[in-house]
């Protein structure tokens, strides 16, 4: 379906998020898998009112839960894996009656969150204990999850963070907010200096949208050249993942498919019009990878995992994430 036949099936309480995720002005895998299940719960109550059957609720909601797989789930696997689940054995609510239907597919809802939410909780603390001796940390792009991260490492005292303006989607901006709010010291900086400041920083830190069995992390273009630099500088990287966001399809002969975005209006908004922009071309990926020996570990709800060793959690997890689901639901989530 197309994105205005999807954001129709909405009640209007819960458009605004869709048009935050589908424009990306609001940022961050987990926060608009959480978005996503407020959208799913929207449509489930608003069908029980208006005592739609429940047939039509469920395919409502396969509807909008289907459109964030094919768009958002492109670029995260997280997405895709955490609507599957959500969504987990709903078929069956059809034969239901409407009220009985919608509770159901919200309880299911529920139940995720819950534990996504304890999964970020636990993956956080590990984080924040990690950095406890740390004075000056670095951190690239935008994460609720690193958001949450920095705000914990406040309540051992206030650190120096440095935040690139991770140009891209203005990843960087939405750090500097927490960051005042916790008395951090707060040195922003455009990418093109990230070398000059990194050096003298004890880690750095990132989220991961999505990462493979092997130890790459997937994060926002930009992430690659950062990166590189730790490597080659010493400084150890850190992605600050849950689980949830792990893709397994390499393992199998998949594998991920970059999107790409047209950044025109962002990269020539300064552009006078004596300059035009017609056959330049300003497509860039929205992802990118960052491979495993430049990633010092992975910090998840089951503790700091090196990169190079993350092959075994991972796929203990990926067992664990299909319980209960059928052959062609594990391959739909993977």
């Amino acid at each position: 379906m197309r994105s205005d036949e999807v954001r129709a099936l909405l009640p209007e309480s819960v458009r605004a998020s869709f048009d935050g995720i589908v424009d990306q002005s609001i940022l961050g895998a987990s926060k608009h898998i959480s978005l996503i299940g407020e959208m799913i719960e929207a449509v489930a109550r608003r069908g029980a009112e208006q005592a739609r059957p429940a047939e039509d609720i469920v395919g409502d909601v396969k509807a909008v839960a289907q459109f964030f797989i094919d768009t958002r789930g492109e670029a995260s696997q997280a997405v895709s894996n955490a609507v599957l689940i959500m969504i987990r054995g709903i078929d069956a609510c059809a034969r239901l009656g409407s009220d009985e239907a919608a509770a159901r597919i919200i309880e299911a809802k529920d139940a995720y969150a819950a534990e996504a939410a304890r999964a970020i909780s636990t993956c956080v603390s590990y984080a924040v204990a990690l950095a406890s001796p740390m004075k000056r940390v670095f951190v690239y792009d935008y994460s609720s999850t690193v958001e949450k991260f920095l705000r914990g490492i406040a309540e051992g005292g206030p650190r120096e963070v440095v935040i690139p303006e991770s140009r891209i989607i203005d990843g960087g901006k939405p750090f500097v907010r927490a960051c005042q709010e916790c008395g951090h010291a707060v040195t922003f900086i455009p990418e093109a200096a990230m070398m000059y400041f990194l050096k003298d920083c004890d880690a750095a830190f990132m989220g991961a949208e999505t990462f493979y069995p092997d130890g790459t992390g997937f994060n926002t273009t930009g992430s690659d050249i950062v990166g590189v630099l730790c490597a080659h500088l010493g400084v150890p990287l850190y992605f600050l993942t849950p689980l949830i966001k792990l893709d397994t399809r390499p393992v199998y002969g998949g594998g991920k498919r970059l999107v790409y975005d047209d950044l025109t209006h962002k990269l020539s908004a300064g552009w006078g019009s004596d300059l035009a922009t017609d056959g330049v071309n300003f497509t860039v990926p929205e992802l990118i990878g960052v491979p495993p020996e430049q990633i010092r570990a992975f910090v998840t709800e089951r503790g700091v995992i090196p990169a190079m060793q993350m092959f075994d959690t991972a796929m203990s997890y990926s067992a664990y994430l299909h319980e209960g689901m059928g052959t062609n639901d594990q391959e739909g989530a993977d």
